[in-house]
Order: structure tokens, then sequence, then C-alpha cells
């Protein structure tokens, strides 16, 4: 099998392994509104292209922050999974949602496995893939219809698109499409400009000459471009309408989030909270190859390329993560705010492994096996964590940590969006009918009834102590930050005693109360 059709296969079985996966995950409040912003962008595109009457931009796309057509997040991946869940029924519901996602980080792998092989070789560029496809924490953000996993996706092809460039064999407008398409995603990809440029400045004082200054052209121009053209708010009023979009995020509000047992709702927050979370969050193997990978790549000066890629990824995993060192920046979602580190990560993992096992092939004296073995190895400790980790892999927490049960042991958040919910709807589902307390699933509760993963019957109570006062169960899900609603509710029922538990890897993550 040539290279390319293994990239091709690693990148099919990538996409089939979020889909699976996703199947338990539990539905993020996100996207909820996510799931109906879409199907609205969709109808609007196929109505406007097909010259049928329609909504008008400002109810489809524009209206107040926050409000339900979502104008605070650029477009693309809630077209995408409008357009899926229109043209994909037969997937089923949620799966069509999410569909776009899944495709997106198979693409990430075969863009990973692409730069690695050309560059290191193939070997590398499996075991790249392998350490990336195994995180557990992407994984689960991959299946999700929300922006963090494919923007890992389209700011790594943006990296990718301008490294084959810079030597003129691709044509330059590649990057600055790649660019538009992943600001048309998610707002952090106004980050990335400040690795590539660094970059080029860089390649440029090498080289004593500016090189391939389309390139420069080619993200000042259509990068913007094409954000302009996939998102219709901005054709009414350009500046109004991205000053607002820009604004929404430099002061958003600071969620509550646990980082080593204290509740951070308000900055500043701890400077160490994206290193250790990202320690924490990265399975061990995958981070002790990583290090030995980027200490290969500085002892055998990778950077005789005159493109100089080690550096270039070293650039753009820092422009992801840099700013959340600030102690200003939300921290609530925690690793899936600078997921676009992983691919360097991942190739540095690569790199490592590869170094390792040829080192042990001269011991045993045949480089195959000993890549077989090495990369076996990796693979066995990222599959390990990762089947410990889903469906709940918020949870979860890298041996490092102590697994799961360390995290708690040290106060790591245990998920955000409530999407742990989903592991308690059989055991509601089993109750007699009645009114439920739905704490943090309220959004997405009437959700659940919609894609059958619930029975009708079973109706969201309402809001706190109101709600509780009304319903027959109640269920809250563990964040420091929700302890009173169990006092709320052991009040209301007369017991502290809950009727079930649900665990992921012994750490409880919600409770669920039955009115005696």
């Amino acid at each position: 099998m040539t290279a390319k059709r293994i990239g091709i296969a690693l990148a099919i079985a990538t996409t089939v392994l979020v889909l699976v996966n996703q199947r338990d995950v539990g539905i993020a409040r996100d996207e909820t509104v996510y799931f109906t912003a879409g199907d609205h962008y969709a109808d609007w595109w196929v109505k406007t292209l097909t010259f049928r009457s329609h909504a008008s931009i400002t109810q489809t796309f524009g209206g107040a922050m926050g409000g339900e057509a979502n104008p605070e997040h650029p477009p693309l991946v809630k077209l995408a999974s409008g357009l899926s869940h229109r043209w994909l029924p037969f997937a089923g519901e949620l799966t069509a949602y999410r569909f776009p996602s899944a495709v997106l980080h198979g693409v990430c792998a075969w863009l990973v496995f692409a730069m690695t092989c050309e560059l290191w070789g193939l070997a590398e560029a499996v075991l790249a893939v392998l350490c990336l496809v195994l995180l557990p924490r992407a994984l689960f953000h991959a299946g999700l219809d929300c922006f963090d996993a494919p923007t890992m996706t389209l700011w790594f092809g943006t990296v990718y698109a301008y490294w084959r460039c810079l030597d003129g064999r691709k044509f330059p407008w590649l990057v600055g499409v790649a660019w538009g398409l992943a600001l048309a995603t998610k707002h952090t990809a106004l980050l990335l400009p400040f690795a590539l440029g660094a970059h080029y400045a860089i390649v440029a004082i090498r080289a004593k000459r500016l090189e391939h200054w389309r390139v420069v052209v080619s993200l000042a121009v259509l990068g913007p471009l094409v954000l302009f053209v996939l998102w219709p708010w901005l054709w009414l009023a350009p500046i109004g309408h991205v000053r607002d979009w820009l604004a929404f995020h430099l002061h958003h509000v600071h969620y509550n989030y646990e980082y080593l047992g204290h509740n951070w709702n308000a900055p500043p927050f701890p400077w160490h909270v994206a290193l250790v979370t990202t320690l924490f969050t990265v399975p061990t193997a995958t981070l002790v190859a990583a290090v030995i990978g980027t200490i290969v790549l500085v002892r055998t000066r990778a950077e005789r390329d005159a493109r100089s890629p080690a550096l270039l990824l070293l650039l753009s995993a820092v422009a992801s993560i840099g700013p959340f060192f600030l102690g200003t920046t939300p921290i609530f979602g925690a690793e899936k705010h600078w997921m676009p580190i992983l691919p360097s990560l991942c190739i540095a993992a690569g790199v490592g492994a590869a170094w390792a096992a040829r080192r042990a092939a001269t011991v045993i004296k045949r480089e195959k096996l000993a890549l077989a073995i090495v990369g076996g190895a990796l693979a066995l400790a990222g599959a390990t964590e990762t089947i410990t980790a889903e469906p709940y892999a918020l949870t979860w927490y890298s041996a490092l940590a102590g697994g799961g049960p360390g995290g708690a042991d040290l106060g790591m958040n245990r998920q955000f969006w409530g999407v742990a919910a989903r592991g308690v709807l059989p055991i509601v589902a089993a109750q007699p009918p009645g009114p439920v307390y739905t704490h943090d699933a309220s959004p997405a509760w009437s959700w659940y009834e919609r894609f059958g993963l619930l029975p009708k019957g079973h109706p969201d109570a309402g809001h706190e102590t109101a709600g509780i006062a009304v319903s027959k169960l109640a269920l809250v899900i563990h964040e420091k930050h929700f302890n009173r609603h169990d006092y709320l509710i052991w009040k209301s029922y007369g017991t502290v005693q809950p009727f079930y538990v649900l665990r992921a890897d012994g750490v409880p993550i919600v409770s669920l109360y039955k009115r005696p």
C-alpha cells in the first residue's frame, strides 16, 4: 500500500471512530443552539441559491448577541451541520448534525499524516496519526456539533497550506482560503497570523530576502474575503458586525470552572491552567514521546530545511495556547480552547516514538520489528486511556494525574455543558412518568426526546426552586459550583440519599434523586 493510500485509510478510520464514539456522548447545551441555527442557515442558503423566498439575513444570521441566530459565532460549521441534517436523514438526526465535525477530524488526521510523512517519514507519520486519534478529549470534542475540533483542523490546514506554498509547489491562494475557512469557524483563528507572520519573518531574515510574497497577500486578501462571502451577516454592515463579534469575545462571560480544588469564575486565573490541564489531558505515553521528539528535532537540527517546519509547528502551538498564560482569557472549556496545539504535539510524538524504535533496532537488529513494538505499545497506551475515558471524557484525566479518580482528588473539573446527563436517561426512562428537574441538562432535554433517547412522559420540571418543587425526579450534574442544587433538593425531597449515582471510572458525575 502506498503512503497516500495509508493516509487516506487512516483518515477514513478516524472519521468512523468519531462517528461510532459520539453515539454515546450526551448533547452539549451549546449544540442545541447550533442545531437550530444550522437548520436556519442551511434553509436560507438552499432557498437563496434556488431563487426561492426565504427569511431575511437579519432574521437568519443576526439579532442580539446570545440570541437564537447565534451571531456571536461564524457560520461555517453550523451551516455544514444544517446541510448534513437536511441531506443525511438516514444517519439519524443527532449523528447527521455531528457528521461534518467527524469528517473534519478525519481530514486533520490526513493533514498530520501528509506533512509528517513528507518531512520525517512514513513510520513517523503513522505514529503521529495514532497519537492524534487516541487523544480522549480530542475524540470527545470531534464528536460534537461544536467548533473546537473543526477549528483545530482548519488551523492546521492553514499551517500546512502555508508550508507547502513556501517553495512554490502549490498555489498561494490556498493559504488564504484555508485561513478564511478557519475564520468562518471560530474567532481564535485570528491568532494564527501571529505564528505565520513570525515564521515568515524568520525565514526571510535567514534567507536575507523576501520570498513568495503572494502567500502574504493571499492571507491578507483572501482570508477576510472568504469569511465575508460565507457569513451573510457581514454583508449588511461588515465593519459594525465584525466589531460586535470581536467585542463579544473580548468581553466574554467567565463561566465557573474547577481547577486544583478551587472554583474560578473571574480573572486573574492561574497562569499555569493551560500547561497543567494539557499535561493532565494528553495520554502520558504521548507526552513522553513528544518530549523525546522535541529533543530529537532540536539536536538533529531539523531546521536545515529552508522552510523551518519544526519552528513553524512550534510557533503554531505557541500562538494557540499562549494567550491562556496571561490569566485573563476564559478557561471554562479548558483544552478545547487551545486544541490547535495538538497536531504539533502529536507530530513531535511520532518523531520521538520512531526515534526510540530505531534506537531499539540497533539492539535487536530488526527495524520494522522495533517500530511495530514501539508503535504497538504507544497505541495500546493511548487506546487504554481512550477506552477508559469515553463517553465521559471530560471526567477523564491521564495517568499523570492518577486517572479520573486522581483528577477528582486534585479538584479538576469533571464536566461542563451538561453532557454527562446522557448516562442517566435509561434510569429516568424506567421510572413512572412525571416532571424531572433536569438541572444543567435542561437545554438538551427536549432534544433527547426528539432524537428518541428518552420516552415522552418525563418533561423538564422548570428552573431551580420552582422546578424542584414540582418534580418527581431531580438530577444534579457534579461541578463544584453546583453543590447548592443538592441542598435545594434535600430540602424539597426531605432526603439526602440519591436514588442513583452515575460514575465514570469510579468518579461520581451525576446524582439522581427520587421524591419519596
